[in-house]
């Protein structure tokens, strides 16, 4: 078997978070990070990628336009965070952001709660049954505030823990869109949602755009294994509450190897099902983060040519390989996306294919921004709302179904202390946005 060495990269050590020097070595079809700690010693090489559908150098060639990629020979130069603050050469461990991250935020998530209802066997954020005072609305407003100082008006996720365990989550959402801020998202696992209507209902009356749902498939022994209890009928009852008070939802399955990976092709048949309502299914394979089962082995990994090969599986190749394409804002081994329109015979009709991507750059922060504003928000069949919000004079049933039938397909492959490439994590544009008015990328914050 042929072994190659791709490039060299700087990585983490996983037992101590040292900064460590990695290899990316690719052996058949499968590409694995391969470093070594003074401390430590070898380190088992980790499965990133398999070659068989996507190939590596394909998928994460650069595109035309500014490249954000400090890695790309393009000759441009990078996105910039247009982040003032000193220059921190000890990344990731003082992240804030700094002069050296290469992206702007294109989405702040702010956790406003670390207590939790549920004792999930995985969790990436770990949470415990240590109490932690919530912060106050004022405190979070004060983190809103400096979000909007440092990154714009950008979609913020409101998250924890369980947010809805917060009676005054509808007054930090009216103060969010007091500042301004349009589109806000709830993660949540939907439990007080199915079964508290009228506080499902003081949320949308409040100005949230959307339920980023826990959804990891279609029947009890799913969740019995990933969140610890039976909660399918739950899922079905959150998103029957959303569709009556015109709440749009995206289902966000968490991916375990051998236990909801058969589910894919289901978990999009549901969200079919209840379009218009749900605007988007976002896979999110299993991360080790917070609270998991075991010390990940590669047979448990699931990376993204995974996700994409079984999406054109399990739909029969309604959707294929070929109609994804890599991010055009991080690094485009973080995620992946797709976007189809259900037709009246009710087949997913792709609107994007690889071979179409264009750029990727300074513009792309931009473009992302208004992707999630135009697409993860809900429309009545027969609106006529732009994604501004403004009224189109326009009756065109074709139309129509383009703008209340479209389905965002997408995914986030997040890092963990084993896979972890510091290059990868400074074009995060996924921040966190801390108590102490720092911005940090997802990964380094959860790690």
């Amino acid at each position: 078997m042929t072994v190659t060495v791709e490039s060299v990269c700087e990585s983490l050590c996983p037992h101590c978070l040292r900064h460590v020097s990695a290899r990316k070595i690719t052996k058949g079809n499968d590409v694995y990070l391969h470093k070594t700690c003074q401390e430590h010693g070898d380190i088992e090489k980790v499965l990133i990628w398999r070659n068989d559908r996507v190939p590596f150098d394909i998928w994460t060639k650069p595109r035309a336009g500014t490249c954000c990629s400090s890695s790309c020979n393009c000759g441009e130069t990078p996105a910039s965070s247009g982040n003032d603050a000193a220059f921190h050469a000890n990344c990731p461990y003082d992240c804030g952001l700094c002069p050296e991250h290469q992206q702007r935020t294109c989405s702040a998530i702010i956790e406003v709660t670390a207590r939790c209802n549920l004792r999930c066997p995985v969790c990436f954020a770990g949470v415990t049954d240590i109490c932690v005072p919530d912060s106050d609305a004022d405190k979070i407003e004060q983190i809103l505030k400096n979000v909007r100082e440092k990154a714009g008006v950008c979609p913020i996720q409101l998250s924890g823990g369980e947010p809805t365990l917060r009676d005054d989550l509808p007054e930090i959402i009216r103060r969010a869109r007091a500042l301004g801020f349009d589109h806000i998202q709830i993660n949540t696992n939907g439990l007080r949602i199915a079964e508290d209507f009228a506080y499902a209902k003081s949320l949308r009356e409040a100005g949230v755009t959307d339920f980023f749902l826990q959804f990891d498939g279609v029947d009890d022994d799913v969740y019995r294994k990933i969140r610890g209890r039976g909660l399918f009928s739950l899922k079905e009852a959150a998103v029957r509450a959303a569709a009556e008070l015109r709440v749009a939802v995206i289902l966000v399955p968490t991916l375990v190897k051998g236990v909801n990976d058969g589910q894919i092709g289901a978990i999009l048949e549901f969200a079919k099902q209840w379009m218009p309502t749900v605007k988007g299914v976002h896979f999110q394979p299993m991360t080790w983060l917070g609270r998991y089962p075991r010390t990940p082995r590669n047979e448990d990994r699931i990376v993204v040519p995974d996700i994409l090969a079984a999406i054109e599986a399990q739909t029969g190749a309604e959707l294929t390989v070929e109609n994804f394409i890599p991010s055009a804002c991080e690094d485009p081994r973080c995620s992946f996306s797709a976007l189809a329109v259900l037709n009246e015979n009710g087949v997913l009709v792709p609107a994007t294919h690889i071979d179409r991507v264009s750029s990727r750059g300074a513009d792309a922060a931009e473009k992302s921004i208004a992707y999630v504003r135009r697409h993860w928000k809900h429309n009545s069949p027969g609106s006529t709302e732009s994604a501004s919000g403004a009224p189109e004079n326009s009756a065109d049933p074709a139309m129509d179904r383009i703008r209340n039938y479209s389905l965002c397909i997408s995914g986030m492959a997040f890092q963990d202390a084993w896979n972890i490439e510091l290059d990868r994590l400074r074009r995060c544009c996924v921040h966190v946005a801390t108590p102490d008015f720092k911005l940090v990328p997802f990964c380094a914050h959860y790690l």
